[in-house]
C-alpha cells in the first residue's frame, strides 16, 4: 500500500517536473506553425460529434465513405450536435516499460513532451483536447494544456493499463502514444476494438535505441525500473541478441500489418533522434483528418 512519504516524493517529483515538461514541450511546439484548419459542417452552427454504424433508416448519401473504408464490412454515418465541440484525445502510456532509458531520455519523458506539445498545436488551432484516461469533458486553450501536463506528471503509474483505452463518445480522433509493449494478441484485440468505434486513431511507438541495437555483450544485469520487480542476469547478453530482434520485429510486424488494416497512423519514433519530425508528422496526420 502506498503510504504517506511515497505520496510527498511523488508530489515533490511532480512539482518539479511540471515546469520542464511545459518548457520543453513550447520549445518543440515552437518549432512548427500550426495553421488553423476548419471543418466541413453540414450548415451553420453544426459541428462533427461522431461516427455511428449505418443504418438502413440513413441515405446511402449519409454514409461517410473515407471512414468506411478502414474497416471492412462496415459502414459510417457521420453524426453533428448542433453547438457540441468535438474532442481529440490524447493517451501518453505511463506503462513501467516506458521508464526505461538507456541514455539521458526515457521514452516517458519524450512521450510527455509529445503528448504536451501536440496538445499545444491543437488548441492554438481551436481544437479541444482530452485526457485518456480519464474520461472528462473536452477543454480548449491553456487550460486544456495545463490539465493534460498535470496529470502527465501526477504519480499514478503503478494502475496504468498497458493497453491503449477506448474513447468516450464525442471523441473526433484519438492519439495514442506508447512504446506498445503490451503482449501481441492483447494488443491487437484492443485495437480491433478501437477500430469498431470508428474513430480515426494515430499511434507513435517510442523507442529506445538499445532496444533496436542491443548493444549488450558478456555478463550483463537488466535491472527493472522498480524494486519490487526481480533483476535478471546473463552471463552472455549477446548470445540472446538474435532471439530479440525476431521477437521484437514479429511483435511490430502484427502491430503495424492491423494499423494498416485499418487505416490507423504509425508513426515510430526514437529517443535518441529530435523529436520535431514525429511531432510533425503527427500533427499533419491529425490536422489532415478534421473535417
Amino acid at each position: 500500500m502506498t503510504n504517506a512519504l511515497t505520496l510527498e516524493r511523488h508530489a515533490s517529483e511532480a512539482a518539479q517536473n511540471l515546469p520542464a515538461l511545459l518548457a520543453n514541450a513550447e520549445t518543440l511546439a515552437a518549432t512548427l506553425t500550426a495553421g488553423a484548419h476548419g471543418r466541413r459542417r453540414p450548415g451553420p452552427g453544426e459541428t462533427f460529434w461522431q461516427y455511428r454504424d449505418y443504418t438502413q433508416n440513413d441515405p446511402a448519401s449519409a454514409i461517410d465513405w473515407r471512414q468506411s473504408a478502414r474497416v471492412p464490412n462496415r459502414y459510417f454515418v457521420r453524426e453533428t450536435e448542433w453547438e457540441t465541440a468535438a474532442t481529440v484525445r490524447l493517451w501518453c502510456s505511463q506503462a513501467e516499460s516506458m521508464e526505461y532509458g538507456s541514455r539521458s531520455v526515457t521514452k516517458l519523458w519524450r512521450a510527455e513532451i509529445l503528448t504536451t506539445a501536440l496538445a499545444l498545436l491543437l488548441t492554438k488551432a481551436g481544437e479541444k483536447i482530452g485526457v485518456l484516461p480519464p474520461e472528462g469533458p473536452g477543454q480548449g486553450g491553456q487550460r486544456a494544456v495545463m490539465t493534460l501536463a498535470e496529470y502527465l506528471v501526477s504519480p499514478h503509474r503503478e494502475s496504468e493499463d498497458p493497453l491503449p483505452p477506448l474513447c468516450p463518445p464525442g471523441t473526433t480522433q484519438a492519439v495514442y502514444i506508447s512504446d506498445f509493449h503490451a503482449p501481441t494478441e492483447d494488443l491487437v484485440k484492443r485495437l480491433k476494438e478501437i477500430a469498431a468505434t470508428g474513430v480515426p486513431t494515430h499511434l507513435i511507438a517510442i523507442s529506445d535505441i538499445a532496444e533496436e541495437t542491443f548493444p549488450f555483450t558478456g555478463r550483463v544485469l537488466f535491472e527493472p525500473p522498480r524494486e519490487h520487480h526481480h533483476a535478471r542476469l546473463f552471463g552472455d547478453a549477446k548470445a540472446i541478441a538474435d532471439a530479440f530482434f525476431k521477437a521484437r520485429r514479429a511483435h511490430f510486424g502484427v502491430v503495424e500489418d492491423t494499423c494498416r488494416r485499418f487505416g490507423f497512423t504509425f508513426i515510430r519514433h526514437r529517443t535518441d533522434g529530435p523529436a520535431t519530425p514525429a511531432l510533425a508528422l503527427i500533427h499533419n496526420a491529425v490536422a489532415g483528418q478534421v473535417r
